[in-house]
């Protein structure tokens, strides 16, 4: 695994709980908005024996994601 999850420690969401277009990295893998050019490498995971690419939008949609949740 490498980017932004080694260096800050963050949980990578399972990849089978993700929306294709998370999955595609199209969507913020956390807040599930386009990503557009703004795209964070968050890690790399393998799931049914495919790599894929946790891209996230800001640091701070950490908290976004809980405030859609509620």
């Amino acid at each position: 695994m490498n980017g932004l999850a080694t260096s800050v420690n963050l949980h990578l969401p399972d990849v089978a709980q993700l929306l294709p277009r998370q999955q595609m990295a199209m969507d913020c893998a956390i807040c599930a908005r386009p990503l557009g050019t703004s795209g964070r490498l968050l890690g790399e995971v393998r799931h049914r024996g495919l790599l894929f690419q946790i891209w996230v939008c800001l640091p701070g949609c950490q908290t976004r994601r809980s405030e859609l949740d509620d």
